[in-house]
């Protein structure tokens, strides 16, 4: 049973190739032979390119090159011609018994270049034959060997003996006498590997990664459209799930507003999304049509330039968390932003559903020319899942609004255009909606990767595997990939391999190393993150996903991942998951 390369041959295969190839798959004495059939030269004589039908490798005896002819035959005049089983004649180029020889020669050629390091190479014998399938042989040519010739009457025998005996008598013609006989084992494999190597080449992550970006990016551009209905509605509200464009749109239409010349604030809740913002704006020259960044901060920055700055301060230092942001930051910025003699011509807000409490929307509503219920505003936000401050619920918007101003544009954004299908299907399943909350992408992208983890040390060394692995990726870059957590650094399983020999971790909002050559990753909370995205996320110490809380928690911090996102999932999830898979298979779901 010799070792067929490919192993079965292709539908479009002429029979009398088909009848060759299986008696020299099948004859129990080609065991440990390799055939290669059809096998492409890259020239052939002074042609620029070449085929032989079969490249026979037999153990210990030789290279046997065959060229196949089916139906009948004939010659006349020196010219050849073939006719098919469908009665249809073909002129023949040159001799068969050309055609094989001049294959040899190639074939050869080709592997002495190859192997010319290889010294025994010359002890291997090559020699050629012409199979006539259906007829009796021609009458043979000057020059040709009657074991050059194999007919019909002859395969009746079987074809391995015929095949060994024509090398046989080709070692003799060419006086070949090494002992033992070539090709043994380690001449054949590396023929074969030089004809017909084995590989495998996979396309790598970071190819997969800029593939999903190219594609993404253009259907980022098709969001802009919903710009348009901006331009005939002074207030709106767009409402869409994460990855549904409204932090570019966001900043795309302050943009748009400075360079119209209207003074804008841009404001989210996040402070690594409004460092983000401030750095666009920057880059975009706009800094003095846009005051930008964190809604507090923005608001800190007003107090700290009015009257009260010094009596705020002081409240500051005493104040502690929810109080600071309840109490004292209302108190004092509502007075310094009633003392501002410019107002704003635009508020454009990211992440509303953060921000829309009554102290904000009273100090928004100071700061705008004409009031939330008479200027120019556009809020962005999700409402279902991304209100993961406070308690966590959900925000009616239109109550919210309700007190400062009833009349505005209300608009859905439904195209979720941030992450690849694969990611953006598995973010809701496991998040717990009930149908997806967003059309998907037609981008499918690399596969989300789930590992899981049974305890800490189990879990840290899953996320060092996978981040040595991006590490060592030449079209990986470190800046592509963030770590996300539900815990801070120091609670994180990322804490014990933030310093490894192939790569190191820094919280996102800690200056670079200006010393260190390792790959640096970025870590941080998946709700400090929230509003900011990722071409590659590595999301770790997933350990549960039961409860409303978490789901959304979960919700935000893989929504986050671009093209390629990783999940480690402890064992005791696995139910949870198993159930949030299921739902795809439902009505409601397809």
């Amino acid at each position: 049973m010799a070792k067929m390369i490919p192993p079965h041959w292709h539908e479009k295969t002429p029979s009398s190739e088909q009848r060759i190839f299986n008696m020299l798959q099948n004859d129990p004495a080609t065991v440990d032979w390799v055939v290669l059939h059809s096998l492409n030269l890259k020239q052939s004589g002074t042609r620029p390119y070449g085929e032989i039908d079969f490249v026979v490798l037999i153990p210990a005896a030789g290279v046997i090159c065959l060229e196949v002819k089916g139906g009948r035959v004939a010659c006349a005049n020196g010219t050849w011609t073939s006719t098919d089983s469908f009665g249809k004649t073909h002129t023949l180029k040159r001799s068969p018994f050309k055609q094989a020889q001049e294959g040899m020669h190639e074939l050869r050629a080709g592997l002495e270049e190859r192997l010319k390091r290889t010294p025994i190479f010359y002890q291997v014998p090559f020699g050629y034959a012409v199979v006539f399938t259906d007829v009796e042989a021609p009458p043979a040519d000057i020059g040709t060997e009657p074991w050059e010739v194999i007919d019909c009457h002859g395969l009746t025998a079987g074809i391995a003996g015929l095949l060994v005996k024509a090398v046989k008598q080709q070692r003799n013609r060419l006086k070949i006498r090494s002992s033992p006989p070539e090709p043994q084992p380690a001449i054949l494999k590396q023929m074969r590997d030089t004809l017909r190597p084995d590989f495998e080449r996979i396309v790598t992550r970071g190819t997969l990664v800029s593939d999903s970006e190219r594609k993404l990016l253009s259907l980022t551009e098709e969001q802009y459209e919903v710009l348009d209905l901006l331009a005939g509605n002074p207030r709106c509200l767009f409402e869409g799930a994460a990855g549904t464009g409204k932090t570019l749109l966001a900043l795309e239409f302050s943009r748009r507003l400075a360079r119209a010349g209207d003074r804008v604030l841009l404001i989210c809740f996040n402070r690594l999304l409004g460092e983000w913002f401030s750095a666009e704006i920057t880059a975009a020259g706009a800094t003095t049509n846009v005051i930008c960044g964190r809604f507090y901060k923005c608001l800190r920055d007003t107090i700290a330039t009015s009257a009260i700055a010094s009596e705020f301060f002081e409240a500051e230092k005493s104040a502690e968390g929810a109080h600071l942001f309840n109490s004292v930051y209302p108190l004092y910025g509502q007075f310094a932003i009633e003392q501002c003699t410019q107002k704003f011509d635009v508020i454009v807000m990211d992440e509303a559903q953060d921000l829309m409490k009554p102290a904000v929307l009273q100090m928004l509503d100071a700061w705008l020319k004409g009031g939330l219920a008479k200027g120019r505003w556009a809020f962005f936000g999700d409402f279902h899942r991304q209100a993961i401050y406070g308690t966590g619920s959900s925000v009616n918007p239109n109550e919210a609004l309700a007190s400062s101003c009833t009349s505005y544009a209300r608009a859905a954004l439904r195209q979720n255009c941030r992450n690849t299908r694969r990611i953006g299907e598995e973010t809701a399943l496991l998040s717990g909606f009930e149908s997806p909350p967003y059309r998907m992408g037609q981008i499918d992208g690399a596969p989300v990767e789930y590992l899981n983890y049974d305890d800490l040390d189990s879990q840290r060394s899953a996320l060092e595997r996978v981040l040595s692995q991006m590490a060592s990726e030449t079209d990986i870059k470190p800046a592509d990939v963030v770590v996300l957590s539900r815990y801070r650094l120091e609670q994180s399983a990322a804490a014990g391999v933030t310093n490894t020999t192939e790569f190191c971790i820094r919280p996102a909002d800690a200056p670079a190393s200006p010393t260190t050559r390792k790959p640096t990753f970025l870590f941080a909370t998946a709700q400090a993150f929230k509003g900011m995205e990722s071409k590659i996320v590595v999301l770790c110490d997933v350990d549960r996903i039961e409860s409303e809380e978490d789901r959304s928690l979960l919700y935000v911090a893989m929504s986050r991942a671009r093209s390629l996102l990783t999940v480690l999932l402890h064992t005791h999830t696995k139910t949870a998951v198993r159930e949030a898979f299921s739902r795809k298979m439902s009505e409601q779901w397809r």
